[in-house]
């Protein structure tokens, strides 16, 4: 979001040079966390030793750490100039002219995949829960939807490619900004429509994945196989995490948008008291930062494959062999039980 950025920028003259380097490194810090974790989440997912991450919605979370990771990179040299050098556009002419027009290109593009993909996982999940045993959204039907949600981003952020250019303030400021405030202003409410838009339908997708997973629980009296067990309980915990994907994500957005149309709408002074501005832009930093957690925290395969990273980077000694390490076999009138080597959990997949 370009423009809330620059506007925090541009209320920075009243602080010091101290609060000044305190925010710069508070945003340049949470950018670069969140460009590592994303970093693990796609090598965790690629590697992915042992076999049980190759799913359509393990798919679907790559390519959100794929926009965080894109998100992070563009906006870690934006912090800095945007912080340190009051929001100074260095490089000046057409290639100036042409950086700005792809940084706020790339500056969009983040959000509505990241939103689109979490309504990409809130269908697949709904389409699991209600035909269990029909595989309708394939690894090539997977691969459409994640084409379908930069497509879309980028359909929606290609108009920046036109409006956005250098506006030069004094001799020593010069900004990358969209001059028409009238499509400036559109574009935000059609990204506030877009956002209400998906979060309505994963509202109901959520509902009924919810109500249908109540009911199967409701049923007393029924035998109920142990294949049919893992597949509810996989289902529950997936549901969790995309609910909890959700909120995070509407919480760490929603501030930066009311901030970009408060310019419109006649309620910016608000924003700016208490770092109000600042809040909002880290804010939706985190966003990057939380996303990674909410898949370690859910799923079990995603940390057993981080353990198994760290462990091979040197960064982490114990977790391969608490991944590893056989279990006792049992002995019982000549027959062996268990086997020589640790069996794993029933796991949540992604």
């Amino acid at each position: 979001m370009e423009s809330a950025t620059n506007s925090s920028v541009t209320d920075l003259e009243g602080d010091s040079f101290e609060v000044i380097v305190a925010k710069t490194v508070i945003c340049m810090l949470v950018l670069a966390v969140s460009l590592i974790e994303n970093i693990l989440v796609l090598v965790v997912l690629k590697k992915d030793f042992r076999k049980r991450l190759r799913t359509a919605n393990s798919y679907f979370i790559a390519n959100m750490s794929t926009a965080d990771v894109l998100f992070a990179v563009q906006n870690l040299p934006l912090a800095y100039n945007n912080f340190v050098m009051g929001g100074h556009w260095v490089l000046q002419g057409n290639l100036g002219t042409i950086l700005c027009k792809i940084d706020m290109f790339f500056s969009l593009i983040s959000m509505v995949t990241s939103n689109l993909t979490i309504l990409a996982i809130a269908l697949a999940r709904f389409l699991a829960v209600y035909s269990p045993y029909k595989k309708i959204v394939t690894r090539k039907v997977c691969f459409f939807i994640i084409f379908l949600t930069w497509f879309i981003s980028t359909v929606f952020a290609s108009p920046m490619m036109y409006y956005a250019t250098l506006r030069k303030l004094t001799d020593h400021l010069t900004q990358c900004t969209v001059l028409d405030l009238e499509v400036l202003k559109l574009w935000y409410i059609i990204l506030g429509g877009i956002l209400t838009t998906t979060l309505i339908a994963m509202l109901v997708f959520y509902i009924a994945i919810g109500l249908k997973l109540w009911r199967r629980r409701a049923l007393p009296g029924q035998p109920i196989r142990a294949t049919e067990t893992r597949r509810e309980k996989r289902n529950r915990d997936i549901f969790k995490m995309l609910v909890t994907l959700v909120v995070v994500f509407y919480f760490c957005s929603v501030p930066v948008i009311l901030l970009s149309l408060s310019h419109f709408f006649g309620f910016y002074t608000a924003f700016r008291r208490k770092h109000g501005l600042f809040i909002a832009v880290v804010m939706l930093f985190m966003n990057g930062v939380i996303n990674p957690i909410i898949y370690y925290v859910f799923n079990e395969n995603f940390r057993d494959g981080v353990k198994v990273v760290l462990a091979k980077c040197g960064c982490c000694q114990g977790a391969l062999y608490a991944l590893e390490v056989p279990k006792p076999v049992k002995k019982e009138d000549g027959v062996v039980w268990g086997t020589s080597k640790r069996t794993t959990r029933t796991s949540t997949q992604l």
